[in-house]
């Protein structure tokens, strides 16, 4: 049965606030906020983006570390109707703002002088605003927000390269948590660690399922310290990528944290059969799971309790998502959680029934019901939880004068599971440190290849064309048996 607040296709923020008004709902450096708190915080960053000129339609977009505003910035987008955008803050601004036509930026960083677009600051929209916010609180300040409407956008990277915006319905994030929350078995006692970037579906989805779970979410102080946030707070549940887990396991006071945790969501990238093998005999909660942005992130988990063989797959689907396969073995995503749209697809009515997204993953279903994950059909590799394009790495490589051709590569690495390499054929002078350098200004630094070498004759194999296969085997022969470079 659905809450109170979630009635005829909508949510009634208001009611939601009411219904858990006493509540811790955020845990931060700075102290406990109840959800009475937040509320009111909500009330105030409202009267601000309006004042500053924030409209229904509108793009406002965030960038900055992991911070509070992000969560209020995803609800404030619900109830004043305008699209969120978090921006990757590890990747250099010029670059972002090309990539989506921005209506407001808010910033705490140096701007471009070429961004043509309202500046806002961050410590603006914190500060209480004057009167205004207070005639914005009286009575019933939330109308019942539809499930239909659009509601943030986040970018994933794509086949050619070129990162586009998913955008995501208000209902895709409700259903999401909704199934994420049964399957854990989520209580307001629970609290759960942001240990993800918020301009990933998956950081902020945190902050939606405990919203509706009347429980709190807990914002460390820097997401560089997620092994000690869990030793302080000790979370009932947290959800990490294979590197955080590996890192985890280094600590005996981390493990023991770990242990008595409810549940470790494991995912955003290939999980090593080892470190499934040596969560398990230390008695650590993980559930792998498997999702993308295009399905509101978790599309399917592993359940407390299954045979130890079904950990070494992605488990099976959460309520409100459906999983296929297509003939060719291609995964296929379906139910409430699917996104909406494109950003450069122009808006329309959504459809009569559930649409399906055909992923770029190969899989299939054991005879239990659990999806496999075989890998990617289409070059994208991750590392570390970042999906790494090959061809956006050799486009910005291409971008460069001197550079003829470019070849990236994924070479494993034992903590974040593979990391890029890349190899140039160039008309000039040959510098290595120059090219990283560039690129360092061009590509958020998990995308900068840890190692850039010169194409050789001999590289062609007496071939027209330089083979991708052998280039990765060559550097995968280059690293050695150690970590191929860390970032």
């Amino acid at each position: 049965m659905k809450p109170v607040f979630l009635q005829n296709e909508s949510i009634d923020l208001a009611r939601l606030f009411e219904e858990f008004r006493p509540n811790p709902a955020l845990l931060t450096p700075e102290g406990v906020r109840t959800f009475g708190d937040i509320s009111k915080s909500l009330g105030d960053v409202i009267a601000t983006l309006r004042k500053a000129g924030v409209r229904r339609g509108h793009l406002a977009a965030l960038h900055g570390e992991n911070s509070e505003l992000h969560l209020l910035l995803m609800l404030a987008a619900w109830v004043e109707g305008f699209l969120y955008l978090p921006l990757d803050f590890k990747a250099p601004l010029e670059s972002l703002l090309k990539a989506a036509p921005l209506d407001f930026l808010i910033t705490a960083g140096d701007v471009p002088p070429s961004a043509d677009v309202p500046i806002l600051h961050p410590g603006i929209l914190l500060q209480s605003p004057p009167s205004d916010a207070d005639l914005w609180r009286e009575g019933r300040p939330w109308p019942a927000i539809p499930f239909r409407q659009e509601a943030s956008v986040i970018f994933t990277s794509g086949s050619t390269g070129k990162p586009r915006g998913i955008i995501h319905t208000v209902g895709n994030y409700i259903y999401s948590a909704l199934g994420t929350d049964i399957f854990i078995g989520m209580e307001p006692e629970d609290r759960w660690l942001i240990s993800l970037p918020l301009f990933h579906v998956g950081g902020i989805l945190i902050w939606i399922r405990t919203l509706l779970a009347g429980s709190a979410c807990i914002l460390p102080e820097s997401m560089k310290g997620i092994d000690a946030a869990i030793r302080i707070h000790r979370p009932s549940v947290l959800s990490l990528v294979p590197t955080q887990l590996i890192r985890c396991l280094s600590s005996e006071d981390t493990v023991a944290a770990l242990q008595k945790a409810k549940a470790i969501q494991l995912g955003g990238a290939p999980i090593p059969a080892w470190l499934i093998e040596k969560a398990l005999d230390l008695g650590i909660p993980v559930m792998p799971t498997y999702g993308s942005t295009e399905s509101c992130t978790q599309a399917t988990g592993v359940a407390k309790g299954s045979d130890r063989s079904s950990y070494f797959t992605a488990g099976k689907p959460l309520p409100y998502r459906e999983i296929r396969i297509a003939k060719d073995g291609t995964i296929l995503l379906g139910g409430k959680t699917l996104f909406r749209r494109y950003l450069d697809d122009p808006p329309t009515p959504p459809a009569e029934g559930e649409g399906i997204f055909r992923t770029a993953d190969l899989g299939y279903l054991d005879p239990a019901g659990n999806l496999v994950v075989l890998g990617r059909k289409d070059g994208i590799f991750i590392s570390g939880g970042e999906n790494i394009s090959p061809f956006e790495i050799e486009n910005a490589l291409l971008a460069l004068d001197s550079i003829s051709t470019a070849i990236a590569v994924p070479v494993p690495d034992r903590e974040f599971g593979l990391v890029p390499w890349a190899f140039v054929e160039c008309s000039g002078l040959f510098d290595a440190g120059w090219l990283l350098a560039t690129l360092k200004k061009r590509l958020p630094g998990y995308k900068v290849p840890k190692r850039i070498l010169r194409l050789e004759p001999q590289n062609r194999e007496g071939k027209m064309k330089y083979s991708r296969e052998a280039l990765a085997k060559l550097a995968e022969e280059m690293a050695g048996p150690g970590p191929a470079g860390g970032r």
